[in-house]
């Protein structure tokens, strides 16, 4: 059973990296989701799309044009900070922070920092997610001088494993010991099977305590291309994966597994949690 991760005192926000020093995991769909999913349960979330290099999260999220201003503007002074949030109509806690089209790794620490108090000043989030590039490059030290806890994505493929456990030495050299591993499309059947790493196998390669699973499901990855999230989608389990791990980000406890459909994924949740 995955340990919660504990609230700070009333008042304060939570500042979590969704990272890995891979691309290619899955980060920013798990950014996406969480974030909504934090947001359904109450808590005013800003989602922050911190990929420099090649921002999606817009696209994701099916507000690519209704971006006027971006994280580099609010850096440099040319808008406030208020101005770069923009408000989900999904939902009334959610606001959403885009990345510059172009260039950006040149803002400073301090200049990152700043955005932040701006953006608590302008509306008192509870949580804030940083949606960080497949790298551990510039924007990772920018974000990391401001996160205090991290969710470190993998998915089965043994490189995501192994880059899994880097970024975990990563952030502990960077004073970041809240860090949690999600599994991200994990494929039940091959795991059930042994054709694919197991749960245990995962976690013991990458040294990191889990704190959820995403199934693999073909739908969510149509979603993210339609700037749908999970909740918006028929048939799929990944909306209650992600509302599990909110739940437990919020201090509940809840079962792996919790709220997931399906004989034959029930079927599958059985055989795996017999060897947990």
């Amino acid at each position: 059973m995955p340990t919660p991760i504990r609230w700070e005192a009333e008042g304060t926000a939570k500042i979590t990296l969704i990272t890995s020093c891979k691309g290619g995991v899955g980060k920013s769909t798990v950014a996406a989701n969480l974030a909504m999913s934090l947001a359904r349960r109450g808590r005013r979330v800003l989602l922050a799309d911190c990929d420099f290099d090649m921002r999606c999260l817009d696209l994701m999220l099916g507000v690519e044009n209704e971006i006027m201003y971006d994280l580099y503007d609010a850096a440099k002074g040319r808008v406030e900070t208020e101005k770069v949030l923009i408000r989900d109509e999904r939902s009334e806690n959610l606001w959403f922070a885009a990345a510059p089209y172009k260039g950006g790794r040149d803002i400073t620490a301090e200049e990152f920092s700043g955005i932040i108090d701006s953006a608590l000043e302008a509306v008192p989030f509870d949580n804030i997610i940083l949606d960080t590039p497949g790298s551990l490059g510039v924007p990772a030290v920018l974000e990391s001088a401001r996160a205090d806890s991290a969710i470190i994505v993998a998915s089965h493929q043994p490189s995501s494993i192994r880059a899994a456990g880097q970024t975990g030495e990563y952030l502990k050299n960077n004073r970041i010991s809240d860090r949690r591993l999600l599994i991200n499309s994990f494929d039940f059947e091959g795991a059930a099977t042994g054709d694919r790493p197991g749960i245990n196998e995962i976690i013991d390669r990458s040294f990191i305590q889990l704190c959820g699973i995403i199934p693999h499901e073909h739908q969510l990855m149509l979603g993210a291309e339609t700037g749908k999230l999970a909740c918006q989608l028929r048939g799929v389990n990944a909306a209650a994966a992600f509302d599990n791990v909110a739940a437990r980000l919020c201090g509940l406890y809840v079962p792996l597994f919790h709220g997931f459909r399906g004989m034959k994924a029930k079927r599958q949740v059985k055989r795996l949690l017999e060897n947990i």
